[in-house]
């Protein structure tokens, strides 16, 4: 996905979509940063401490499908939202122009090459955001005093908006993420 350089304290991040990015850019670095660079961390960037937040799959699916209904305005079905979100024909790349490829962009699996995860040195947890948060800065000698979310959506938890054909079909796309990040399916 997005690597960004970010700035005091320098450290390299590896943003999935819907997973605190927004949160950990113009929040916690508050715009000082370089980037994006998409599908890899520019050569000319230092070599430094890397890092993403990965979420739970049908979480990450149905904060992304708010985010494009609430935030965005896009007014689509779940259903119809999940089938674009799984079109392998429909682009997901930086030349994405239109909205069904900025869906796709946002909604492709966590471990997808595109998304470089296996440049991370760690990986941080969307679940325990605050308290990931504090790790994270541990990690990079800041203290992170004041969380300021940003682009945060309503939904209330993915079982609420998923019938069990959906599950189904979600939990088979994101079967990777589910594997390598160790959540559980139902």
């Amino acid at each position: 996905m997005s690597n960004f350089w970010l700035k005091d304290p320098d450290c390299l991040f590896i943003h999935i979509p819907k997973t605190g990015g927004s949160t950990i850019r113009r929040g916690l670095w508050s715009g000082r940063y370089e980037g994006p660079a998409f599908g890899k961390f520019e050569e000319d960037w230092p070599k430094l401490y890397s890092f993403a937040f990965v979420r739970h799959p049908l979480d990450r699916f149905v904060s992304a499908y708010c985010d494009f209904t609430q935030i965005r305005n896009f007014q689509i079905s779940i259903e119809d939202f999940a089938d674009i979100v799984m079109d392998d024909s429909i682009v997901y790349d930086e030349t994405r122009s239109n909205r069904k490829e900025r869906v796709r962009h946002h909604c492709i699996p966590q471990t997808h090459a595109f998304n470089c995860l296996t440049l991370a040195q760690d990986i941080y947890r969307f679940e325990d955001f605050e308290e990931e948060v504090q790790r994270l800065g541990a990690k990079v000698g800041h203290n992170f005093d004041h969380v300021p979310r940003r682009r945060k959506t309503k939904h209330g938890g993915w079982y609420r908006y998923l019938d069990i054909g959906l599950i189904l079909r979600l939990t088979e796309f994101y079967e990777q993420d589910f594997v390598e990040l160790g959540y559980e399916t139902i």
